[in-house]
């Protein structure tokens, strides 16, 4: 039976740790979840689809040995977050990592997004992201150590016509992800923003930025690629992580040019390709 040989701990009686892992129903989630599991960690998935995250938990425990929680959870939902970690607390389950990664965008001009799905994207990409940090990060310094790793972007770099108001989610990401991982400094917590460029995770499918300049024709890499590289980094305590060498010489080059001139290009990159 799935989980039948959960509950083992490290310290005192040897608790196996645990990471808790949002958007685990597809593309970094999932692979955020083999990672954990490859590696001897519990795992708890929180995503809408409860049906989707229950496949690859009976694969994790099966393969690995673990236990897998399923939390089916709309986190676009006020105090979303909240209720995960409040359902935690009743399971007595410690979060020794935390792997911010639900998240979604919206594409075409910032005064036509539908105001529902926009308001939902922003409770989502920041609310939810922020409430849960805030929940479990206390419990970590205390403990003396634990890992965050939020979800960035490319993005995060760059005011981004056509994905206006999800690019400056993801400004909010990188910015609190730094200086979070700042104020932990030296007390055995880290915190790692993973900012990788577009990437096949089904995103873009969800977001219709299947005629978007920067998408159409390109190979885009897979999310196990790019989720090992954010896995390394968060293990190393790095505090941020650009992936793939074009992404990386944009995201630099953007500290020597006008925020403007990098608006207009990023808006150029995303304009809309017909045919």
């Amino acid at each position: 039976m799935r989980g039948s040989e959960s509950r083992r701990r490290v310290g005192d009686g040897g608790r196996r740790p645990t990471a808790l892992i949002t958007g685990a129903s597809s593309g970094f989630g999932i692979e955020f979840t083999r990672l954990f599991g490859a590696d001897g960690w519990n795992v708890v998935m929180v995503a809408r689809s409860g049906a989707a995250m229950e496949t690859v938990a009976q694969e994790v425990e099966e393969r690995d040995g673990v236990e897998v929680i399923v939390l089916p959870k709309d986190l676009s939902k006020v105090r979303a977050g909240a209720e995960v970690i409040a359902s935690l607390d009743q399971r007595g389950v410690i979060v020794d990592a935390l792997v911010n990664s639900a998240g979604f965008a919206t594409y075409g001009e910032f005064w036509r997004d539908d105001p529902g799905v926009q308001a939902a994207m922003l409770q989502v990409n920041v609310a939810a992201l922020t409430e849960l940090s805030r929940l479990v990060v206390p419990g970590m310094i205390e403990r003396g150590e634990g890992r965050v790793l939020n979800l960035g972007s490319i993005a995060s770099f760059v005011p981004a016509p056509m994905t206006a108001a999800y690019a400056a989610t993801k400004a909010y990401v990188l910015s609190l992800s730094l200086a979070l991982a700042q104020e932990v400094k030296g007390t055995g917590v880290t915190v790692t923003c993973l900012c990788p460029g577009p990437t096949e995770t089904g995103f873009q499918r969800r977001a219709d930025m299947g005629d978007s300049a920067l998408i159409r024709g390109r190979r885009l890499p897979g999310a196990r690629e790019v989720a090992e590289a954010g896995y390394a980094a968060l293990k190393a305590g790095k505090p941020y992580l650009v992936t793939g060498g074009v992404s990386r010489a944009y995201a630099f080059g953007t500290r020597f040019l006008p925020r403007t001139t990098i608006a207009r290009s990023a808006g150029r990159a995303q304009r809309r390709v017909r045919g």
